[in-house]
């Protein structure tokens, strides 16, 4: 399908799971291609660290959301990949101690009704933010406010009630104990990645499109790009001539939020479980965080820390995260547990240029911003990525299946698969 030997059908910008899922599609069609990784490894936001603690650790994806219809369900089946989709208990710890019967009884009223409430809202066709939607005079606030940053990694202020209510959950959400990043390591195998590679520039001026990387220029009749909202927004890719101000003005509007996690080796005894566990501690003010403890047995807790408070804490300076997580457990299980902690290391996704955060939210009013960047600019460029998904986004399987569909939709457009 190429026209000279120098160029190919498409450069795939990225190797996270859209941009190998754009690969994999390429490569049924018999169409040629590259994958340009500026990372010195591939996952992107799916990586699994085996090393620091000597079992794998997951520093993004963790999650098979919606387990029962996602495609990476039964790809760890097929990798021998360990899952949990046994129930397992939830504390929410308040004060120092657990919540009774009665006060989770109403905690899960609280948040069904406030649920309903966005729901309605969409349904009316109202893009706004969810606080003009929600009861936050409850005494239960603070608990939706650390669910709602855990689960969008950003405060309810900047997130929109279509974008909340139009994300689809089967509500069957199992952790990945053998590691989600090694499932997308695992689907690599066999594609060529070119890492280490960063896109400089996309040159969309003329026929097809010409990419300045830091190891030269390559050609292509067509670009899919993969690279965060958040990256985009902030150029760290230039394109010429400039993209529609529809196109950048959608970038800004699905900023990736903060959401990190702190590994803390400890000996589960002093946990006082046995099994899996996880559990939100709600201090005194408006913020949170939850753990989840012995998974798989292991002498571990994972705390997941998001929203503004990833800003506060890192304000603090270093090892201000790291602290806190550690002060919240032991506020939890007591401070003689000091003296069992081992090892301890924390994510800082904001921190990686080429990714500058976790998962991407509408803000309020933009909910159709991911509609927009669908949409091919001249049929060349494309983009896709886990903001892009019509439903599962901010998931590592609605990554994939948005780089496989943009592959497709590219292909055709090239002439080389049917419309």
């Amino acid at each position: 399908m190429t026209k000279h030997r120098s160029e190919v059908d498409i450069a795939i910008v990225g190797a996270g799971a859209a941009g190998l899922g754009a690969a994999r599609a390429a490569t049924d069609a018999g169409a040629s291609f590259i994958v340009l990784e500026a990372l010195p490894r591939i996952g992107g936001r799916a990586f699994t660290d085996s090393a620091r603690f000597g079992f794998p650790w997951d520093l993004g994806c963790h999650w098979l959301h919606s387990a029962d219809v996602n495609s990476f369900t039964a790809l760890a089946d097929r990798f021998g990949i360990a899952y949990r989709s046994e129930p397992s208990a939830w504390l929410t710890m308040s004060g120092g101690r657990a919540l009774d019967d009665r006060e989770t009884q109403d905690l899960d009223a609280y948040l069904d009704v406030s649920a309903t409430a966005i729901q309605a809202a969409a349904a009316s066709g109202r893009d706004v933010a969810l606080p003009e939607v929600l009861d936050l005079a409850s005494r239960w606030a603070p608990s939706l406010r650390r669910g709602f940053a855990a689960e969008w990694a950003s405060e309810i202020e900047w997130l929109s009630t279509m974008d909340v209510a139009g994300y689809r959950d089967t509500n069957q959400n199992w952790p990945v104990s053998g590691g989600y990043g090694e499932i997308v390591a695992r689907l690599a195998a066999g594609i060529p990645v070119q890492l280490g590679t960063r896109v400089q520039q996309i040159d969309w001026n003329g026929d097809g499109v010409r990419i300045d990387t830091s190891a030269g220029t390559i050609r292509a009749a067509a670009v899919i790009v993969t690279a965060s909202t958040s990256a985009l927004a902030a150029g760290t890719i230039a394109f010429a001539p400039d993209l529609p101000a529809a196109v950048q003005e959608a970038f800004a509007a699905l900023p990736c939020g903060r959401a990190e996690k702190v590994g803390i080796a400890i000996d589960k005894r002093w946990l006082g479980v046995s099994d899996y566990l996880s559990m939100s501690v709600e201090p005194a003010g408006p913020r949170g965080m939850s753990f989840q403890f012995a998974e798989a047995g292991r002498d571990f807790a994972n705390a997941y820390i998001a929203g503004d408070l990833c800003d506060e804490l890192d304000a603090e300076g270093p090892g201000g995260m790291e602290a806190a997580a550690i002060d919240a457990l032991l506020g939890v299980i007591g401070g003689e547990a000091r003296r069992a902690i081992g090892a301890v290391h924390r994510t800082n996704w904001r921190a990686e240029e080429t990714i500058l955060g976790s998962y991407a939210a509408a803000l309020p009013g933009k909910a159709g911003a991911r509609a927009v960047l669908r949409e091919p600019v001249g049929d060349r460029i494309f983009f896709a990525g886990e903001a892009l998904h019509p439903e599962f986004y901010s998931t590592c399987h609605g990554a994939d299946e948005s780089g496989w569909s943009t592959a497709r939709a590219a292909l055709a457009a090239l002439g080389a698969l049917p419309a």
